[in-house]
């Protein structure tokens, strides 16, 4: 747990475009110390916060992350519920201290409004739930910390953590929001690769990954809460190297298909052999049958 961070910049949005330098965007950290195999990003030194003020929560985070390996086959799999492995993740978070720190939470918000003294009006806000929530300490849990992993949920679904972020941290409740996702080098390896049971692409470009989050980050979303963002890369994976293989073969279809006058007089002539390139690599691949799955959020 001591490789330094990934140097990939956390602009990049997938498509090799940056943004402007603004006020709580999206920069690399400014701390070691953390698991190689992941991209890493801060907002308003979020990293900086949780090593020296929370060390104790970095350590167990570092160490669930340090943990964490898929496997190509988990990956593959459909079924709903919630993910088996982002379940696996969440729960070698709670183990963590004796399973007494972390765990999921359901924070309400109490607001009381009065004159002279004597309450004449108190609201109580919607609870705002936490998939991991780290406790600042034993003998005082909040400020704390909220861990949320987004595999692959419809890209929305950051606007939520964002909100309740920027909700708890206006309120006290945490010091920094950590959200886990599939990072730009995997999204773009496994997004043409896996394919769900009925055949389409079982991560799109819609769905939750890096690409998707970044923006949203740097466009305001989570306010001025300290976020942690932690993207997934593909030598966190076990047996990745099918997908490798499989679009190794697929760049090669599209390779022949951008270059077929070289060898063919008419792209009819040309098509019969793409086409079987093409259908060899994906077959390289099938959807395996569904997983087990927790019934929790779909594909969190």
């Amino acid at each position: 747990m001591t490789d330094a961070p990934e140097t990939i910049d956390p602009q990049d949005d997938g498509e090799g475009e940056g943004t402007i330098d603004i006020a709580g965007e999206v920069r690399e950290l400014s701390t070691d110390g953390w698991p190689s195999g992941y991209v890493y990003g801060a907002t308003r030194y979020a990293d900086v916060i949780l090593k020296n003020s929370f060390s104790d929560r970095f350590t167990d985070l570092a160490g669930a992350l340090a943990g964490f390996h898929p496997t190509l086959d988990e990956l593959r799999a459909g079924g709903g519920g919630r993910t088996v492995f982002v379940a696996r993740f969440d729960a070698s978070l709670a183990v963590q201290r004796g399973g007494a720190v972390w765990g999921k939470q359901n924070i309400t918000i109490d607001k009381s409004v009065g004159l002279d003294g004597t309450p004449l009006r108190t609201t109580r806000t919607r609870g705002h739930e936490i998939d991991m929530f780290g406790k600042g300490t034993d003998e005082q849990p909040l400020p704390g910390i909220a861990v949320e992993m987004e595999w692959n949920n419809k890209d929305p679904f950051y606007d939520r953590d964002l909100i309740n972020f920027q909700a708890l941290h206006q309120e006290g409740a945490i010091s920094v929001g950590v959200i886990v996702t599939r990072g730009p080098g995997l999204q773009s390896l496994i997004g043409p690769t896996i394919r769900s049971k009925d055949g389409g692409l079982k991560y799109g470009q819609s769905t939750t990954h890096w690409g998707k989050l970044v923006p949203k980050v740097n466009l305001g979303g989570g306010g001025e809460c300290p976020l942690l963002l932690i993207g997934i890369e593909p030598e966190r994976i076990i047996g990745i190297e099918l997908a490798q293989k499989v679009a190794e073969a697929l760049a090669e279809a599209a390779n022949f298909k951008a270059h077929w006058r070289d060898t063919h007089k008419s792209w009819k002539d040309a098509r019969p052999v793409h086409d079987a390139m093409k259908a060899s690599a994906e077959a390289m691949m099938p959807p395996v049958k569904e997983a087990k799955s927790l019934d929790e959020d779909n594909g969190s």
